[in-house]
């Protein structure tokens, strides 16, 4: 696209099982496949192999949106280290471009920290997790 708009922050959305993030400060993901060359006679790889594909994620979110996260693990009888694996959907959409999604399936909550200080004018919680049903990119 030329002289037109790009994807920013503003055209992302994120949607948890709790419903849309407002309260989101940043969301990272990514995935990895494991790969490595094969060795056999001389000094050149004869082949590759492939080994594990993982992925994962972190979420910063404000302390409020933290709230509403915990009081729908609690609707369930649960934390959020305990929530069934559940998916998060990145949606990217503006007037200029079609919509994106990219869908994170089968999310586990791992980690969760926060480090508020003096002079914050708002506090940010970091929840890193697990993406066990790999991702979808730019699904439809």
């Amino acid at each position: 696209m030329i002289n037109g708009r790009n994807y920013d922050w503003e055209s992302i959305e994120i949607i948890l099982p709790h419903g849309p993030l407002v309260q989101v400060e940043s969301i990272e993901y990514g995935d990895k496949q494991e790969a490595e060359a094969i060795y056999g006679k001389g000094a050149r790889p004869v082949g590759y192999g492939r080994g594990n594909y993982s992925a994962e994620g972190k979420l910063t979110i404000r302390r409020e949106e933290l709230s509403r996260l915990e009081a729908y693990a609690r609707s369930l009888g649960k934390n959020i280290y305990t929530l069934p694996p559940f998916p998060i959907v990145v949606s990217y959409a503006n007037e200029d471009q079609p919509q994106i999604c990219d869908r994170l399936q089968q999310c586990q909550f791992t980690e969760r920290s926060t480090s508020p200080k003096q002079g914050d004018k708002s506090v940010n919680v970091d929840l890193s997790f697990l993406i066990l049903g790999g991702i979808e990119w730019g699904a439809a």
